[in-house]
């Protein structure tokens, strides 16, 4: 009987460690209002240029964003975005505009990144560069919100990193029209 016990000891821890390893709680997937944060009118207006970021907060399966960039007292470019909820994840979609509202991407191909990390106020989406044909790579672009008052985007690209910092912007006073 003396020499079981070793091996029953055994079979008990094995059996424990297997228990613990496959009830410890998965990874909780990230749900769109895990991205509520980024809601808000973000500006940057430093340098004499204006670069605005707009989210809606979270409602049914999307949130809707833009992007402008002004220079010179004229509109460079825009970027309309929207973060949905499909059946794989949540996917990032952005289109790239003139101020004729021409698209750069393809009719069929807006940039579509999906998520691939997240952690409170963080956001990383990842995926396929949409360039021209036969050029390949990733695009990575990731959102934070380091304190109240700031949120900052970071597009890695073809191994160059932008870094794009907004300041949340004050409420704009309410106009009002006589009859």
């Amino acid at each position: 009987m003396q020499r079981f016990r070793p091996a029953f000891a055994a079979v008990v821890l094995a059996s424990a460690a297997a228990f613990a390893q496959t009830s410890a709680p998965a990874p909780s997937r990230a749900v769109l209002s895990d991205l509520a944060w980024m809601s808000g009118r973000w500006v940057d207006d430093s340098g004499g240029n204006l670069s605005e970021e707009i989210w809606s907060a979270p409602s049914g399966d999307s949130m809707m964003g833009m992007w402008r960039y002004v220079s010179g007292g004229q509109v460079r470019i825009f970027e309309i975005l929207t973060i949905s909820v499909e059946p794989t994840g949540i996917v990032l979609r952005l289109r790239h505009f003139d101020p004729d509202l021409v698209a750069r991407e393809e009719k069929a191909t807006p940039v579509a990144l999906t998520l691939v990390g997240w952690k409170p106020r963080e956001a990383a989406f990842e995926g396929p560069a949409v360039g021209p044909p036969g050029t390949m790579g990733t695009v990575r672009l990731t959102y934070r919100r380091p304190s109240d008052d700031t949120l900052t985007s970071t597009l890695e690209k073809d191994g160059k990193t932008q870094e794009f910092s907004f300041r949340r912007a004050k409420p704009e006073p309410e106009r009002t029209t006589t009859p």
